[in-house]
């Protein structure tokens, strides 16, 4: 291998390694979530002519821990409700909040999102297709192949960017709109870790396969 690859592979792994640092040390200083979970949404009824939702909104404040007693559960056992996350449905003729910005990006990154998430289907089956062809023709490492990893892990750091940052978009909104009441929920930025490691871990391995190409092509080159 030579020193150029080895130099190479070198900084993929501390690149590899400081970015899933970083994230795990800004959740464990408070700064990020970790939460995953999708949130604004329309509505079609019939009671306003624009309405929305807001799900998974987590609680702070005084609603935070709220405990409910549940009746009518078995007499050998008592069973206690935790509000720590709740929907809210907004219903408005307001122009000043149906016309708010962050509604349009919030869509625009969901949009990205679906159109990212369409072409990684699309890119893994083309991607399945040229591993059999190129592992039948003896030729494990062609340039198209990492080419295709490549492609599906930057994707999926492009929806991991968009989702979080959609979801904090949305998060602040539902926390302007709720000012002053006890549902005024958190508005932190989240991390989408689980998008993050798998769409880094691709990236990596493309870049073994470019590796390996070039060995293998240093090897035929030698023979």
């Amino acid at each position: 291998m030579s020193k150029r690859n080895i130099t190479h592979l070198r900084w993929l792994y501390i690149l590899f390694a400081g970015i899933l640092l970083s994230c795990v040390a800004l959740t464990v200083a408070g700064v990020v979530g970790t939460d995953e979970d999708p949130q604004l949404g329309g509505l079609s009824t019939p009671e306003s002519p624009y309405a929305f939702t807001v799900t998974d909104l987590q609680t702070v404040g005084t609603l935070q821990g709220t405990e409910q007693a549940i009746d009518s559960v078995r007499p050998t056992m008592q069973a206690h409700a935790h509000i720590e996350r709740f929907s809210m449905d907004f219903y408005t003729k307001d122009e000043s909040i149906t016309s708010d910005p962050r509604i349009r990006w919030v869509m625009a990154l969901q949009a990205v999102v679906m159109v990212a998430l369409a072409a990684i289907v699309a890119l893994v089956a083309v991607l399945l297709v040229s591993l059999y062809r190129s592992t039948k023709r003896g030729r494990v490492f062609p340039t198209r192949n990492s080419t295709l990893m490549l492609a599906v892990g930057v994707l999926m750091l492009v929806i991991s960017l968009c989702h979080d940052l959609s979801t904090y978009l949305e998060r602040t909104l539902a926390r302007d709109l709720l000012a002053g009441t006890q549902w005024q929920p958190q508005a932190h930025y989240t991390v989408h870790f689980t998008l993050i490691f798998f769409g880094l871990t691709i990236v990596f391995l493309s870049q073994i396969f470019r590796i390996g190409r070039e060995l293998q092509e240093e090897n035929e080159l030698t023979i």
